[in-house]
Formats: structure tokens, C-alpha cells, sequence
């Protein structure tokens, strides 16, 4: 992260002095597309460092070196030549924040190095919606800026359904709508909460399942805040199970959020593009544990293949 003594500099002078590279690599480096601000690659060696812009530089390949491990593959759930969805394994970020841990990649830094090393070539990807790194689930990136662009109108006009998987503590009813503004909780930084004055939010949720003191809902956001389900789900006393940060005090490997589906126009000619995310065992270990039925998830386990749209 870029502090006050770096605030100022030119991206290539500050990649210098934050990897002790000589100039003229760090110029090559951002020339050829492998430095990345705030989370987008950045090819403009002039761009002017502020303090608290995130500077990562992707792991680049180097033929006198012998190949170095990647990390696993992430799956790939549908790709063509506009979008790529994969399914984010959950704790990890989808982009680059003050928050990552030392030498941590991010969804689309993992992807995009993935993707770099199959085709032989770097491939950037750009984030039009993201997850929190406690939620598993489907993520798209688009590929090149037409993409980003058109997908990014989409995601603002609300064309895209969203829906999610969650397990919640407390008694939901068997459907409502939640209608709550949200707004940052002033006492606690990184936690939000409704609140007269905040952003208007609204959330559809439906019970799937009942368990052994937990139940199953999907949740279908219609707004986009931050945190919203989790907030949401909270105000109505229905807690996502493992979630301490908004009043869980059920135990779980993790706070147990799943996007398990997107269905949006495709960006290019489009017709609908419906895409599922397999659930991860330990969301389905954990509901079979609780005795919680998913005859939905179950499903989405092995979906069926997803065929190709537009190019």
C-alpha cells in the first residue's frame, strides 16, 4: 500500500523503490500489463501514486528460472471470448484490498495468472461485481473493456438476478421481502447496519429448508450494498450461521454464503445466460450435520455442462 512517502511518485519511480527493482524493469513490467492499481492492471508508467492505492505486481514467468508451483485452478464455470465465471472459494478476496495478507492473490489476480499461463500470453481480467471474501460462490470478470463496459450497465440496471444460498439461525418466515436502508455503523469501522439516512436496500428471501435449529433460505438481492444480505438478514433476527460479525453465535467453519446462481442478457448479442455454482463440501457438510435437506444444492453439486455464448 502506498504511504505518504510514497504519494507523489510516478507508478514506475514508486515500484521501484517499493521492490528495490531498477527503473527501467519496473518500466517494463507496467509496460507489459503485470502491475496492477487498486485492483486493475495498469499500462501508464506516469500514473501519479496517492497514499493508500494498492500497487501488486503479478508473479511473471521467466524462462531461465524453472517453473514455480502455481496455486490450484480455480473452476472454471463458463468462459468465452467476453466473460469468465469462476467458482470463488470462500476467504479469499475478490480483488486486491488493504485487508490482503502478505504474498495473498485475489480472485482475479489467481484468474488472471491462471488464464496468462494456458494461453501463453498475459490476459487482464476486469471486476464488475465482487463477493465477500467469507461468501463462496459465482463470480464473473469480463475481458476485455467493451465487456467491463457493457457488463457493468447491466449490473447497475439491475439486469442481472442474483440469487444466494445462506443458512440462518433465528425463524424466517416462509417468504417476505426485506425493505431497510443501510448505512456504515458508526461504532464499528468495516460493519454496516439499517439505519434511517442510509442507502435504500431491498432483498427477497424465500425458506428452503428446516434443520436442526437452522434453516436454509435463498436470499435474491435487488439492490447492491455492501454487505446487504448479511445485514439484512441480521434486522429480521435470522443471523447467517457463523457470521460473528453481524450476532451468530452458531458454530460453523465459516459464515455459511453461497452465490449459486446469476442469470443475466449476455453482454454480447443478448440472449440469457443462466449460471450455477456448485455448492462447496463444507457448506453441504455442515447441512447434512444440521439435518438440513438441499434438494436444490444437492443438484448444483454436478451441474450440467455449461455451453459457450457469443465470442
Amino acid at each position: 500500500m502506498v504511504d505518504p512517502g510514497l504519494s507523489g511518485l510516478r507508478l514506475d519511480q514508486g515500484l521501484a523503490q517499493l521492490t528495490g527493482l531498477s527503473r527501467r524493469r519496473a518500466k517494463t513490467l507496467v509496460a507489459e500489463g503485470w502491475v496492477w492499481l487498486n485492483g486493475r492492471a495498469c499500462r501508464v508508467e506516469s500514473k501519479v501514486l496517492q497514499v493508500g492505492d494498492v500497487v501488486d505486481v503479478l508473479p511473471v514467468p521467466d524462462p531461465l528460472r524453472p517453473p514455480q508451483p502455481l496455486p490450484p485452478p480455480l473452476p472454471v464455470l463458463y468462459e468465452d471470448g467476453w466473460l469468465v465465471a469462476v467458482n470463488k472459494p470462500p476467504g479469499m478476496l475478490t480483488q486486491p484490498a488493504p485487508e490482503r495478507l502478505p504474498g495473498e492473490l485475489s480472485t482475479v489476480e489467481h484468474l488472471a495468472l491462471q488464464l496468462s499461463y494456458r494461453e501463453g500470453h498475459r490476459v487482464e481480467l476486469k471486476v464488475v461485481h465482487r463477493l465477500d471474501r467469507i461468501a463462496s460462490g459465482l463470480v464473473l470478470f469480463a475481458k476485455h473493456h467493451d465487456a467491463a463496459a457493457a457488463l457493468s450497465r447491466l449490473f447497475a440496471g439491475r439486469s442481472v438476478d442474483k440469487v444466494y444460498l445462506a443458512v440462518v439461525s433465528g425463524h424466517p418466515p416462509a417468504e417476505t421481502t426485506i425493505n431497510a436502508p443501510i448505512a456504515p455503523d458508526p461504532l464499528l469501522p468495516g460493519r454496516f447496519r439499517v439505519g434511517a439516512g442510509g442507502k435504500k436496500a431491498a432483498t427477497r428471501l424465500r425458506l428452503v429448508a428446516r434443520g436442526d435449529g437452522v434453516f436454509l433460505v435463498e436470499v435474491r438481492p435487488l439492490t447492491g450494498r455492501t454487505h446487504q444480505l448479511r445485514v439484512h438478514l441480521q434486522s429480521i433476527g435470522c443471523p447467517i450461521v457463523g457470521d460473528t460479525l453481524y450476532g451468530s453465535q452458531t458454530e460453523a467453519p465459516r459464515p455459511m454464503l453461497h452465490a449459486f446462481g446469476l442469470s443475466l442478457p449476455h453482454p454480447r448479442g443478448g440472449q440469457k445466460l443462466q449460471l450455477t455454482a456448485p455448492v462447496p463440501l463444507d457448506f453441504l457438510a455442515f447441512c447434512r450435520s444440521h439435518g438440513l435437506a438441499l434438494p436444490e444444492a444437492e443438484e448444483a453439486v454436478t451441474p450440467a455442462p455449461l455451453s459457450s455464448s457469443g465470442s
